[in-house]
């Protein structure tokens, strides 16, 4: 989808006009943002949409009712918007605004394809025909109950070279209803730049009451050495579920390696005969008289 206008007009646009809902500043975003123009709109009305703080690539923008309390459930996704945002994570999309699948309040989503990066703005929408979202029978509540990773590189560790880690996750449904397939990320990486993304597993259905195990194998394809983080995230609405486990891989092989030629070294220097005091003694005599 084309821009409407370059980035830095369009939120100059946007900040001039009556108050936005959160807008983003003028500095650059620290955390994912998503503005668009105070007012009410009406269902098929393109407006403009400003980004910032977003990470280079493919963006989807969708319509929600229902404060989009339960997801995809009840956002327009069939009839989502798509743009892309280039590498100053910055840019103005037009976006046609398509009728929620239930009532409002409604709101506007963006997210990126893996759901790893999103954000909402309030939007104020008139022409919404739809029906309230149903009641829910009992609200889902997800807990880790469980929390363990495994480094299956053995001794190649040791020397720091690639081998997969294996976490195993328990998950514990304590609510009164049924929980199917959440949506889940997973994020790999050293402490504070935790930002490669990894293959999540689909979590299935999680009976109310019911305790299920996962395993996730996270490749690592390069040699890893040092601590490192795998980040997961479990979105359920209104109740996201998140969690953090950390690995360490320590080369204590290659040190050896090191380690036992220099003590061989060391012994051989200690084992060298040196000269008695009554040796060096006559040496010097020796080359005095010659």
């Amino acid at each position: 989808m084309s821009r409407l206008l370059p980035a830095g007009v369009a939120l100059l646009a946007l900040a001039a006009a009556s108050p936005v809902a959160a807008p983003p500043s003028a500095e650059p975003a620290t955390v994912p943002q998503i503005a668009v123009p105070a007012g009410t709109f009406r269902i098929g009305e393109q407006v403009p949409v400003v980004l910032a703080g977003w990470p280079a690539g493919t963006v989807q923008l969708d319509v929600c009712g229902n404060g989009g309390r339960r997801g995809a459930l009840d956002c327009a996704t069939s009839r989502a918007a798509h743009g892309q945002v280039p590498p100053s994570g910055t840019v103005s999309l037009p976006v046609v605004l398509a009728a929620p699948p239930v009532a409002c309040p409604c709101l506007l989503r963006a997210r990126t394809p893996t759901g790893t990066t999103r954000a909402t703005t309030e939007l104020r929408l008139t022409g919404v025909t739809a029906p309230p979202a149903p009641v829910p029978a009992g609200t889902p509540e997800l807990v880790i109950a469980g929390l363990r990773a495994t480094d299956l590189a053995g001794a190649y560790g040791w020397f720091g070279l690639p081998g997969d880690l294996s976490v195993d996750l328990t998950l514990h449904n304590t609510g009164s209803t049924d929980i199917v397939d959440p949506p889940f990320s997973l994020l790999f990486g050293r402490p504070g730049r935790v930002r490669g993304i990894v293959e999540a597993p689909a979590l299935g259905t999680i009976g109310a009451g019911q305790t299920r195990e996962y395993r996730i194998l996270v490749p690592m394809d390069d040699a890893i050495v040092g601590r490192h983080e795998l980040h997961g995230r479990i979105d359920l609405p209104g109740h996201p579920v998140a969690f953090a486990v950390e690995a360490a891989r320590h080369p204590w092989g290659l040190l050896g390696l090191v380690a036992v030629p220099l003590m061989w070294l060391l012994a051989r220097l200690r084992r060298r005969p040196r000269p008695t005091r009554r040796e060096a003694v006559g040496s010097g005599r020796a080359g005095r008289r010659a």
